[in-house]
């Protein structure tokens, strides 16, 4: 064997024990942080996961300068599929240090939420990304144009 495939094997076998220490490091990292790790459906190489953050495991200053729609939809997007009651929500933003007004904060965020294209309202006081919901939005727009 030529020296050169030796020393790529060598450094390929180096690579994969520092990823699997920095696979180590960043799941003990995430678990500090309250991320979970979910696989990636079909993903033959390695065990790569998609960071998801639980609303009860929000890190402080997680919603810095953003509206409540926006962190909403950053919220949701963290948890693709996972509809959250807007208490969860609002528990969520409380959790990151946010500021919420103290009177009335559910029936403001729930309005915010109604108000914005980019929400769907599901199984009662639950709250989606209206992307996940394409037949819903296409219901919407048939009702509102007129036969």
């Amino acid at each position: 064997m030529p020296d050169t495939s030796k020393s790529a094997l060598d450094l390929l076998e180096q690579l994969r024990q520092e990823r699997n220490e920095l696979d180590a490091l960043i799941k003990g990292l995430e678990k500090r942080l309250g991320i979970l790790s979910e696989p990636i459906a079909g993903d033959s190489v390695a065990a790569l996961s998609k960071p998801t953050i639980a609303p009860n495991s929000i890190p402080v200053g997680f919603f810095h300068n953003l509206s409540q729609a926006d962190a909403a939809e950053k919220l949701l997007k963290l948890n693709p599929g996972h509809a959250l009651v807007t208490k969860d929500i609002l528990d969520a933003f409380r959790k990151s240090g946010m500021h919420v007004n103290p009177r009335n904060a559910l029936t403001i965020l729930y309005t915010t939420l109604k108000r914005s294209a980019r929400f769907e309202r599901v199984a009662g006081k639950a709250w989606g990304l209206s992307e996940w919901y394409p037949d819903k939005k296409r219901k919407r727009e048939e009702q509102a144009q007129p036969e």
